[in-house]
Protein backbone atom coordinates (compact mmCIF):
# COMPACT_ATOMS: atom_id res chain seq x y z
CA UNK A 1 0.00 0.00 0.00
CA UNK A 2 2.87 2.33 0.79
CA UNK A 3 4.39 1.54 -2.57
CA UNK A 4 1.16 2.51 -4.32
CA UNK A 5 1.01 5.84 -2.43
CA UNK A 6 4.69 6.51 -3.20
CA UNK A 7 4.15 5.76 -6.90
CA UNK A 8 1.02 7.92 -7.00
CA UNK A 9 2.82 10.80 -5.25
CA UNK A 10 5.78 10.43 -7.63
CA UNK A 11 3.47 10.43 -10.68
CA UNK A 12 1.59 13.49 -9.36
CA UNK A 13 4.90 15.32 -8.71
CA UNK A 14 6.16 14.34 -12.17
CA UNK A 15 2.91 15.50 -13.81
CA UNK A 16 3.05 18.86 -11.97
CA UNK A 17 6.71 19.32 -12.96
CA UNK A 18 5.96 18.51 -16.61
CA UNK A 19 2.96 20.84 -16.58
CA UNK A 20 5.14 23.62 -15.13
CA UNK A 21 7.84 23.04 -17.77
CA UNK A 22 5.20 22.93 -20.50
CA UNK A 23 3.68 26.21 -19.29
CA UNK A 24 7.11 27.87 -19.16
CA UNK A 25 7.99 26.57 -22.64
CA UNK A 26 4.64 27.85 -24.00
CA UNK A 27 5.25 31.33 -22.58
CA UNK A 28 8.68 31.52 -24.21
CA UNK A 29 7.36 30.19 -27.52
CA UNK A 30 4.59 32.78 -27.63
CA UNK A 31 6.91 35.66 -26.67
CA UNK A 32 9.73 34.74 -29.08
CA UNK A 33 7.98 35.41 -32.44
CA UNK A 34 6.99 38.88 -31.25
CA UNK A 35 10.60 39.75 -30.52
CA UNK A 36 11.70 38.27 -33.87
CA UNK A 37 9.09 40.31 -35.77
CA UNK A 38 10.08 43.48 -33.92
CA UNK A 39 13.75 42.88 -34.78
CA UNK A 40 12.87 42.17 -38.41
CA UNK A 41 10.74 45.31 -38.63
CA UNK A 42 13.57 47.49 -37.37
CA UNK A 43 15.93 46.04 -40.01
CA UNK A 44 13.61 46.77 -42.95
CA UNK A 45 13.12 50.26 -44.25
CA UNK A 46 9.63 51.54 -43.46
CA UNK A 47 8.90 52.55 -47.07
CA UNK A 48 9.82 49.19 -48.68
CA UNK A 49 6.75 47.00 -49.11
CA UNK A 50 8.46 44.06 -50.86
CA UNK A 51 12.01 42.93 -51.60
CA UNK A 52 12.26 40.43 -54.48
CA UNK A 53 15.01 38.45 -56.19
CA UNK A 54 14.84 37.44 -59.86
CA UNK A 55 12.10 39.99 -60.57
CA UNK A 56 10.06 39.60 -63.78
CA UNK A 57 7.01 41.44 -65.06
CA UNK A 58 5.44 40.96 -68.52
CA UNK A 59 2.71 42.73 -70.50
CA UNK A 60 0.84 40.57 -73.04
CA UNK A 61 -1.82 42.00 -75.35
CA UNK A 62 -3.88 39.91 -77.77
CA UNK A 63 -1.56 36.96 -77.21
CA UNK A 64 1.53 39.01 -78.16
CA UNK A 65 4.31 40.16 -75.81
CA UNK A 66 4.37 43.96 -75.57
CA UNK A 67 7.08 44.49 -72.94
CA UNK A 68 9.03 42.58 -70.32
CA UNK A 69 11.08 43.79 -67.37
CA UNK A 70 13.52 41.54 -65.52
CA UNK A 71 15.96 42.38 -62.73
CA UNK A 72 18.35 40.61 -60.39
CA UNK A 73 16.74 42.33 -57.38
CA UNK A 74 13.77 44.64 -56.87
CA UNK A 75 12.32 46.66 -54.02
CA UNK A 76 8.73 47.81 -54.32
CA UNK A 77 8.14 51.25 -52.76
CA UNK A 78 4.38 51.24 -52.22
CA UNK A 79 4.02 54.91 -51.28
CA UNK A 80 5.85 56.04 -54.44
CA UNK A 81 4.32 53.31 -56.66
CA UNK A 82 7.85 52.69 -57.84
CA UNK A 83 10.17 49.70 -58.09
CA UNK A 84 13.91 50.16 -57.49
CA UNK A 85 15.78 47.50 -59.47
CA UNK A 86 19.33 46.14 -59.67
CA UNK A 87 20.52 44.73 -63.01
CA UNK A 88 17.36 45.68 -64.96
CA UNK A 89 16.62 44.55 -68.53
CA UNK A 90 13.67 46.15 -70.36
CA UNK A 91 12.55 44.44 -73.58
CA UNK A 92 10.11 46.20 -75.91
CA UNK A 93 8.63 44.10 -78.72
CA UNK A 94 7.85 45.86 -81.97
CA UNK A 95 4.51 45.58 -83.77
CA UNK A 96 5.64 42.57 -85.83
CA UNK A 97 6.17 40.63 -82.57
CA UNK A 98 9.44 39.17 -83.90
CA UNK A 99 11.93 41.96 -83.30
CA UNK A 100 12.67 43.57 -79.96
CA UNK A 101 14.55 46.51 -78.55
CA UNK A 102 16.49 45.68 -75.36
CA UNK A 103 17.53 48.28 -72.80
CA UNK A 104 19.68 47.26 -69.81
CA UNK A 105 21.71 48.89 -67.07
CA UNK A 106 23.28 48.47 -63.65
CA UNK A 107 20.30 49.86 -61.74
CA UNK A 108 17.06 51.71 -62.31
CA UNK A 109 13.58 52.76 -61.25
CA UNK A 110 10.29 51.60 -62.71
CA UNK A 111 7.18 53.73 -62.29
CA UNK A 112 3.86 51.93 -62.32
CA UNK A 113 0.30 52.90 -63.10
CA UNK A 114 -1.60 49.95 -61.64
CA UNK A 115 -0.30 46.93 -63.54
CA UNK A 116 1.05 49.07 -66.37
CA UNK A 117 4.62 50.28 -66.77
CA UNK A 118 4.47 54.08 -66.97
CA UNK A 119 8.20 54.85 -67.17
CA UNK A 120 11.62 53.30 -66.64
CA UNK A 121 14.82 55.13 -65.76
CA UNK A 122 18.08 53.16 -66.10
CA UNK A 123 21.62 54.19 -65.26
CA UNK A 124 25.11 52.78 -64.98
CA UNK A 125 26.58 51.28 -68.18
CA UNK A 126 23.28 51.49 -70.04
CA UNK A 127 23.11 49.44 -73.24
CA UNK A 128 20.38 49.64 -75.86
CA UNK A 129 20.47 46.80 -78.40
CA UNK A 130 18.35 46.78 -81.56
CA UNK A 131 18.97 44.53 -84.58
CA UNK A 132 22.73 44.79 -85.16
CA UNK A 133 23.15 48.16 -83.40
CA UNK A 134 24.38 48.61 -79.83
CA UNK A 135 24.11 51.98 -78.09
CA UNK A 136 26.02 52.75 -74.88
CA UNK A 137 25.46 55.60 -72.48
CA UNK A 138 25.33 56.44 -68.76
CA UNK A 139 21.56 57.02 -68.43
CA UNK A 140 18.34 56.43 -70.38
CA UNK A 141 14.66 57.08 -69.65
CA UNK A 142 11.73 55.24 -71.28
CA UNK A 143 8.33 56.98 -71.34
CA UNK A 144 5.60 54.43 -72.14
CA UNK A 145 2.85 56.94 -73.02
CA UNK A 146 5.08 58.64 -75.62
CA UNK A 147 6.68 55.28 -76.56
CA UNK A 148 10.02 57.10 -76.46
CA UNK A 149 13.50 56.56 -75.00
CA UNK A 150 15.47 59.66 -74.06
CA UNK A 151 19.24 59.56 -73.62
CA UNK A 152 20.16 62.93 -72.08
CA UNK A 153 23.96 62.45 -72.18
CA UNK A 154 26.73 61.31 -74.48
CA UNK A 155 25.97 58.18 -76.48
CA UNK A 156 28.03 55.87 -78.69
CA UNK A 157 26.54 53.61 -81.36
CA UNK A 158 28.26 50.62 -82.91
CA UNK A 159 26.85 48.72 -85.84
CA UNK A 160 28.07 46.44 -88.58
CA UNK A 161 29.10 49.36 -90.84
CA UNK A 162 28.74 52.31 -88.47
CA UNK A 163 30.44 53.95 -85.50
CA UNK A 164 28.74 57.05 -84.15
CA UNK A 165 29.08 59.43 -81.19
CA UNK A 166 26.54 62.09 -80.21
CA UNK A 167 25.75 64.38 -77.29
CA UNK A 168 22.23 63.01 -76.78
CA UNK A 169 19.61 60.80 -78.41
CA UNK A 170 15.86 60.36 -78.69
CA UNK A 171 14.39 57.04 -79.88
CA UNK A 172 10.79 56.77 -81.03
CA UNK A 173 10.24 53.06 -80.48
CA UNK A 174 7.24 52.14 -82.68
CA UNK A 175 8.19 54.08 -85.83
CA UNK A 176 11.84 53.13 -85.12
CA UNK A 177 13.19 56.67 -85.48
CA UNK A 178 16.50 57.72 -83.90
CA UNK A 179 17.21 61.44 -83.48
CA UNK A 180 20.76 62.43 -82.50
CA UNK A 181 21.38 65.92 -81.17
CA UNK A 182 24.39 68.12 -80.53
CA UNK A 183 27.70 67.28 -82.16
CA UNK A 184 27.50 64.03 -84.08
CA UNK A 185 30.60 62.18 -85.28
CA UNK A 186 30.04 59.32 -87.71
CA UNK A 187 32.37 56.77 -89.30
CA UNK A 188 30.86 54.65 -92.09
CA UNK A 189 32.66 51.54 -93.29
CA UNK A 190 31.83 50.49 -96.82
CA UNK A 191 32.63 46.90 -97.79
CA UNK A 192 34.78 46.37 -100.93
CA UNK A 193 35.41 50.09 -101.31
CA UNK A 194 38.65 51.04 -103.03
CA UNK A 195 40.66 53.82 -101.44
CA UNK A 196 40.83 56.99 -103.44
CA UNK A 197 43.92 59.14 -103.78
Amino acid sequence: MRRRRARAALLVALAVALAGLGWRFWQRLVAQPQRALEALGSELLPHVAQHLRNFRRVKVKNGRMVWEVTAREAQYLEADREIVVEGPQLTLWLEDGQRALRLGGARGRLQLDGRELRAASLEGDVRLVFDDFELRTARAVYDRSADRILVPGAVTVKGRDLDLRAQSLEVEVTPQVLRFTGEVHTVLQVANAEPTS
